[in-house]
């Protein structure tokens, strides 16, 4: 596939007689590792990429051609594109070095946020690189569209601190950070649901130099990563074919399928029916309507996809679960009446459990929830549609910022510019305002019917910062955060912008 979105301009300046340099010869080597890691990696077509590195590629590029080469994207790009500048060469007093002359690198980086692109990606790699600044963390209102903030932005990533040196690598052919960071783009990237994520090739690219440090003591890197993005960038950079769930509702005289989803194991396969239940009924009449749910939808296959074919078509389910509720509110809300469970002979034991509001009613396990009828008087919405949604929009804002603002101090830890320790301490009112918040967000009232997909997915993106803030909290014996807690903070920010870009594409669906 082709990321028609994706277009780069690459600058690689070897040729600085005039400016009285050393000339740097892995110019060409690095253009060429960064250009086949953004086309084979990321999927940008070869005509969005272009290679600015002087006449016949002799290494001789101009202050002026830069502007040229800069000017042509602005035209160019669109507010759905995702634009790379990269840039190989000298740098010296917080300026990159052409040529002919010298361009600040913080103007290089504010025109680039500049232009028309949804999301913008600098990538510097020459000697103090790392002088620059980003805006932080981008904030969203709560009355901004999550579509209008997630993926927005500017991100920097450096190939060195302010005052480091960059280096070759070990055969002098490239640089050392164009090499790790065309590794991650390409061999060592993680691909999930088709996408790249821009923070899993910084982390990558961070763990190959912090090998290359270990083993060059005294020629140690540090690249730097600073971002005002909202979220993060997703590469799309494979087809990707989600197992469609096959759509299972039927209508009979004393109920409704409302849905049916799979519930499988590796060992077997276990559907869970959603049923609209038209009357009150005896126990013997749920029993026999579990039995006949059963026998129609045993052999249904719910998802298509080569995995479920393999695994378990032509098969029966061993088990099927029917929840039971009386109204759409109640599917849409989650609350049932009772379940029951039907279940192959052969696996009972493992299913038919003791309970003093279960029974075993013909070969039917069925449990009451004895909490149905109170919960069912709490279901009416208290708060008008527009209210409801004006509540969970400032917690969306609240959590996205207070994550955001997390996000950009962690990125300060992997610049080396701060420590887990100086994190914690600046942390503590933070971990007690998201705990606070995440308390009152579950307090609010019960959503409309078309809304709790998308409050249900406001709550998980808050329970991954809440997960943040107890890892913040380190080990429960020493208080310290180890590489477990880092791992799981890590995976826990990755879960919150997957989360983000569920919201957004919720919202797509909700008419405000």
């Amino acid at each position: 596939m082709d990321n028609y979105h994706l277009y780069t301009l690459l600058v690689g300046v070897g040729n600085y007689r005039e400016m009285e340099l050393s000339n740097l010869p892995a110019y060409r080597a690095d253009l060429d590792l960064i250009g086949g890691a953004i086309s084979d990696g990321l999927k940008s077509p070869g005509d969005h990429i272009r290679f600015l590195a002087g006449p016949d590629d002799n290494g001789t590029v101009r202050t002026r051609d830069f502007a040229r080469a800069f000017a042509g994207f602005r035209s160019l790009l669109t507010a759905e594109d995702t634009f790379i500048f990269y840039f190989s060469g000298h740098g010296i007093d917080q300026s990159l070095i052409f040529s002919d002359g010298q361009i600040e690198l913080q103007s290089v980086i504010n025109i680039t946020e500049r232009l028309p692109a949804r999301n913008k990606l600098v990538i510097l790699d020459c000697c103090h690189a790392g002088a620059f600044k980003t805006k932080g963390a981008r904030r969203l209102d709560f009355e901004e569209a999550a579509a209008d903030f997630a993926g927005h932005g500017i991100a920097v990533m450096a190939s060195t601190s302010a005052d480091g040196a960059a280096r070759l690598d070990r055969d002098g052919r490239h640089s050392l950070f164009t090499g790790a960071l065309a590794a991650a783009m390409t061999t060592n990237r993680t691909v999930r649901k088709g996408l790249v994520d821009l923070h899993d090739i910084i982390a990558q690219t961070r763990r190959l130099v912090e090998i290359w440090n270990r083993q060059n003591p005294g020629k140690e890197q540090t690249p730097v990563f600073r971002t005002s993005l909202g979220g993060t960038i997703y590469f799309p950079v494979e087809e990707y074919k989600p197992y469609e769930q096959m759509t299972f509702r039927a209508d009979y005289e004393k109920y409704a399928i409302d849905r049916v989803e799979p519930r499988s194991s590796m060992q077997e396969k276990r559907l869970c029916a959603f049923v609209i239940l038209k009357g009150q009924y005896a126990k013997t009449e749920i029993a026999r309507i579990s039995a006949e749910i059963a026998e129609n939808i045993k052999y249904a296959q719910i998802y298509a996809g080569e995995k479920s074919e393999a695994r378990f078509k032509g098969k029966p389910a061993s088990v099927v679960w029917c929840y039971f509720g009386y109204d759409q509110t109640d599917m849409a809300g989650h609350l049932h009446a009772m379940y029951s469970v039907w279940a192959a002979p052969s696996v009972r034991v493992r299913y038919f459990r003791k309970d003093r509001h279960a029974e075993l009613v013909d070969g039917i396990y069925i449990r009451e929830n004895p909490d149905y009828f109170l919960l069912k008087g709490k279901q009416h919405p208290g708060l008008s549609r527009e209210d409801f949604i004006l509540q969970n929009r400032k917690f969306l804002s609240l959590f996205v910022n207070m994550a955001g603002q997390f996000i950009t101090d962690l990125e300060a830890v992997g610049n080396k510019e701060l420590s887990m320790e100086e994190m914690q301490e600046k942390y503590w009112g933070w971990i007690r305002q998201v705990r606070a918040g995440y308390i009152d967000l579950t307090d609010l009232d019960i959503p409309p019917d078309d809304l709790h997909d998308w409050a249900d997915e406001i709550l998980n993106l808050a329970g991954c910062i809440l997960d943040v803030s107890v890892l913040l909290e380190g080990e429960r014996d020493t208080g310290q955060v180890g590489e477990r807690e880092r791992f799981l903070i890590t995976d826990a920010i990755r879960k919150y912008n997957e989360s983000l870009m569920n919201v957004v594409r919720l919202e797509k669906d909700i008419d405000f």
